[in-house]
């Protein structure tokens, strides 16, 4: 089955939207709760009516405040086209229930009215589903797990009561049959006395078929002819493919040779783009370096020479002039008071008497020759501070002179580190501008290396080379494609006149039944008569024996498909998983250790959930061959948990599944590398909106 379009109205949050399905990988993108469940839960509805263990009541369908909704599903089977519409309608109890269904066959151009549960038998016998055993279900686990399983439902398996998902398991694996078979032994045991019967009248109707039996084997002789040609033909055609297989794979090695190739010379060709503009941009750094080492120089050399004009420091001047102020004060100090020692003799001489006591003064000759002396000392002493004074002015002059010598010798040691600097940046900018030429070379000869390597000295011409090998390797391709379809055609010959051969044999053997039928009847009814024994008590003893074998077969083979999947969505080689045969109970093995399901991460739950599931699709699809669901898959949010790593892991495992058209639900958009088409899904004020983004 493929879905070509559905229109729905008044379905959940989908007020009125119709969207058309390319047979293809579909993603259907949208915030969680954007209405991307109500469009698969339309495509159920449309196919099976409510369903009220399968989330499909009713209630749930309709819109919120409506009291009617439909949804028109148009899908092929087999390349032939159909259209479903259904109708729900709430009446004035609110009470809702479907109403009269339209079946539509567009190849034969007719519609026809159903009732809901007559449109579901119509169904399920198109879908080659169990009428019997669905027409009144209210779930349909063989869709639910062969197309459409909601994630949270695949969780719910594997963390169920082992017996109660066995049961489901059974169910959908068909495995019950055998119990009701054990059920209706007395049915087979009457059928086995009809049987008796049927061999007692038959002999009777059996006539003359020898002659027939003569055509018959001339016409499987000349049968058998053809398929020895066309046998040779194909073996003719395997040699011929086996040749041509070689040489594609060989140019397919010089075109991944070529490929690898011309990496590398554009790898060279930026690199040498690369170094040339370093080149550019360090010759002009380099040029201003030596304009800024010549300015320095020239500065340098233009710097006022200072000479220094003592030996001692700068501490021992501050020291000895510190020295020099304080002889200085202390002479001044000692000065004024000579001074006013001769001030006060002069006013006594002058008065002659004492100011304070006024007594007559009778030693003036003393007073006199004190005051002489006061006077010539009081000289002495100023001569000496003028001596004094010009000291502490020299001494400031050369503590001036160190001073500017220092910063002259500051400046100098200056000039020469910046000067020093700069030559050192020149040389290093100098050595990198060699490394770069360099290299530049290097990058030239092993562009000529690689050219040579193909005898061309053309680059234009090498990169067209690539094109003449792609041209050559599609044109072997082709025509391996070409002989392989010749092969398969020839093959369709031999299967078809090997089912002509068997039909022949089949008639063949049908005469020579007939021919001992009246030997054998006799063994026949014994035989009957001992099979019907058999049924009675060897019979339950076998068909315990088949079942478990098919449940063995089935776990076998689910267990093959459930592993291979999940260590490629799961690259951790410590964590091992396998399917218990008695109860299909997935075992999960970290570090060899039994670990229970909810101890996994995120991820490693969904990857587990997911490979179980398409175990689980493609087993049931395997054993199903005459379903006609098995071209359609729906995945919802299968990478919830999932890196980005093993997103893109899940490719392979689709190519795998080989489904022709399949639809992934999630909420994000890390996924639409290896999908076809985007629907993209939107909800404003509870109405969703569907959008199918431009390839």
């Amino acid at each position: 089955m493929i879905l070509q379009s559905i229109e729905i109205t008044n379905i959940r949050s989908i007020r009125s939207e119709k969207i058309k399905f390319p047979s293809s990988t579909m993603l259907f993108f949208g915030d969680v709760g954007s209405g991307k469940s109500s469009v698969l839960k339309s495509i159920e509805f449309a196919l099976f009516g409510t369903l009220v263990h399968g989330d499909l009541s009713g209630d749930s369908l309709l819109r919120r405040g409506k009291s009617k909704a439909s949804v028109n599903l148009t899908f092929s089977i087999d390349g032939k086209s159909y259209s479903i519409k259904r109708n729900l309608s709430k009446d004035r109890r609110g009470k809702v229930s479907q109403k009269e269904c339209v079946f539509i066959d567009h190849d034969e151009g007719k519609q026809t009215t159903y009732a809901p549960t007559d449109m579901r038998r119509k169904i399920l016998s198109l879908l080659a589903y169990s009428t019997s055993r669905y027409e009144k279900a209210t779930k349909l686990p063989l869709f639910r797990y062969t197309v459409y399983t909601p994630q949270e439902q695949v969780k719910e398996i594997i963390q169920a009561d082992p017996e109660e998902r066995f049961e489901i398991l059974k169910e959908v694996f068909g495995i019950e049959k055998y119990e009701i078979t054990l059920k209706n032994l007395e049915i087979i045991k009457d059928f086995l006395n009809d049987k008796i019967k049927e061999f007692q009248i038959r002999i009777k109707q059996i006539g003359e078929p020898e002659e027939e039996i003569l055509k018959k084997k001339k016409e499987i002789e000349e049968i058998k002819k053809i398929i020895t040609n066309l046998v040779i033909e194909i073996e003719k055609k395997e040699t011929e493919i086996k040749s041509k297989e070689k040489i594609v794979e060989k140019v397919q090695q010089d075109l991944d040779i070529y490929s690898k190739k011309i990496v590398q010379i554009e790898n060279k060709e930026s690199n040498s783009k690369e170094y040339t503009e370093k080149q550019k941009k360090t010759g002009l750094t380099l040029t201003r370096i030596q304009k800024e080492i010549s300015e320095k120089d020239i500065e340098f050399q233009n710097l006022n020479i200072i000479e220094l004009k003592t030996k001692l420091s700068e501490d021992e001047l501050e020291k000895l002039i510190d020295n020099l102020q304080n002889l200085k004060s202390q002479g001044e100090r000692e000065l004024a008071i000579i001074k006013k020692n001769v001030s006060d003799v002069d006013g006594l001489l002058k008065e002659g008497k004492c100011s304070l006591c006024g007594q007559t003064i009778h030693e003036k000759a003393r007073f006199e020759q004190e005051l002489k002396a006061a006077s010539l000392k009081a000289k002495k002493i100023s001569t000496e501070m003028k001596l004094l004074a010009q000291k502490v002015n020299k001494q400031r002059k050369l503590l001036k002179n160190s001073r500017e010598f220092q910063k002259y010798e500051n400046k100098k040691d200056s000039f020469l580190n910046l000067i020093s600097e700069k030559k050192k940046r020149e040389t290093d900018l100098k050595n990198y501008v060699n490394e770069l030429t360099t290299k530049l070379k290097e990058n030239e000869n092993d562009i000529i290396v690689i050219l040579s390597e193909y005898k061309i000295t053309n680059l234009l011409e090498f990169k067209e080379l690539g094109n003449e090998i792609k041209a050559k390797l599609t044109a072997k391709k082709n025509s391996l494609k070409k002989l392989k379809s010749n092969k398969d055609s020839t093959g369709n010959d031999i299967v078809s006149h090997e089912k002509s051969l068997e039909f022949l044999q089949k008639d063949l053997i049908v005469l020579k039944t007939d021919i001992e039928l009246k030997k054998d009847l006799q063994s026949n009814l014994t035989y009957f008569s001992q099979l019907k024994g058999w049924v009675s008590e060897e019979f339950p003893i076998l068909i315990r024996d088949i079942e478990k074998k098919i449940i063995a077969s089935s776990a076998h083979h689910f267990n093959s498909y459930f592993k291979e999947w999940f260590h490629e969505l799961v690259e951790d080689k410590n964590i091992e998983v396998e399917i218990r045969v008695d109860d299909f109970q997935p075992v999960i093995h970290v570090n060899g250790h039994e670990s229970p399901f909810k101890d996994l991460s995120g991820g490693e739950k969904s990857g587990l959930s997911l490979a179980y599931r398409l175990a689980l699709n493609k087993i049931i699809n395997e054993q199903y061959q005459e379903v006609k669901t098995k071209d359609l898959l729906i995945l919802d949010e299968p990478t919830d948990g999932f890196s980005q790593q093993q997103i893109n892991r899940m490719q392979p495992i689709f190519e795998k599944l080989n489904t022709s058209q399949m639809i992934i639900i999630s909420h994000e958009r890390n996924l639409e590398s290896f999908v076809t088409d985007i629907f993209h899904f939107e909800k404003e004020n509870h109405v969703t909106r569907v959008t199918k983004e431009s390839s």
